[in-house]
């Protein structure tokens, strides 16, 4: 049995609406920064395998052009060769990515999960774009390209000042972390 709920606060307690409570966050503030960082990764991650797909379609359409417009065999083997191992580069990048985010294929939960990190996408991007690197999903794989070369260090610089909140709301990354807390 449930005692009645009064309908005036007694004297003696502040009556308080819902707004003035505060906000309830999921997890510690160490989870909150692995997961908002988890859906900006994978966001990356998904957008350089399409960029990859993209210029391996391009190439082999290079190549058909070569091979049937110009009819120059050697040059347009190399292009498809070409193409080739920029699909294989997007497979073993995929490979990778899916290993270390544990991405299951099938489920109800993995499907928001992408809708989630495509939400995310557009927001990273814009956040790269606001502290001044490769941002669109043909120069995306340059990120990666300027951390490995002679600008890694001017990269880093800026890629600190990347700012986190910007890109993952607070609703996101609770969803995030109450769905990945189901698995």
């Amino acid at each position: 049995m449930r005692p009645a709920v009064p309908g005036q606060p007694s004297d003696d307690s502040e009556w308080r609406s819902a707004d003035e409570v505060g906000e309830f966050r999921q997890g510690s503030p160490l989870t909150q920064w692995t997961l908002a960082r988890y859906l900006v990764g994978r966001a990356i991650g998904e957008s350089v395998g399409q960029t990859l797909l993209v210029v391996a379609l391009v190439l082999l359409a290079l190549a058909c052009v070569g091979e049937w417009v110009v009819h120059s065999t050697l040059p347009a083997v190399l292009v498809a060769v070409l193409a080739g191992a920029v699909l294989l580069i997007r497979a073993v990048l995929r490979a990778v990515l899916r290993r270390l985010t544990e991405v299951h294929r099938d489920g109800p939960v993995e499907s928001r999960l992408r809708e989630l990190v495509s939400d995310t996408r557009s927001d990273v991007l814009r956040e790269l774009r606001r502290v001044g690197l490769p941002s669109h999903t043909v120069t995306l794989p340059l990120l990666a390209f300027r951390l490995i070369g002679k600008r890694r260090k001017p990269t880093l610089i800026r890629m600190r000042e990347f700012d986190i909140d910007r890109t993952v709301p607070k609703a996101r990354l609770d969803e995030l972390h109450l769905l990945l807390g189901d698995r």
